[in-house]
């Protein structure tokens, strides 16, 4: 079977910035899902527990087993609009 060579050069200045670059976007990425899953604005969280509700997670996390993976679809869907405050677009 053929080697294949990079001609990546992880020493290059342009390798950097790309790599810093991307970097940053992945730090972006964690954030954002961090705040989705936070479950939308404070104020609506709390109105929901006061309702003696589950975030929608939470209940997910109760009907599948332990340990069971769960892939979520779309949870930056509607991300920068109506100020943040759909979480997932309210799917």
């Amino acid at each position: 079977m053929a080697i294949i060579k990079s001609r990546v050069k992880p020493d290059s200045k342009e390798f950097k910035e790309n790599y810093a670059h991307n970097k940053q976007l992945v730090e972006e990425l964690r954030e954002q899902l961090k705040e989705v899953h936070e479950g939308g604005p404070h104020k609506a969280r709390e109105l929901h527990r006061k309702r003696s509700k589950l975030m929608v997670r939470e209940r997910i996390s109760k009907l599948i087993d332990a340990g069971t993976e769960f892939l979520e679809l779309s949870p930056l869907a509607a991300w920068g609009e109506y100020n943040n405050e759909v979480s997932s677009a309210g799917i």
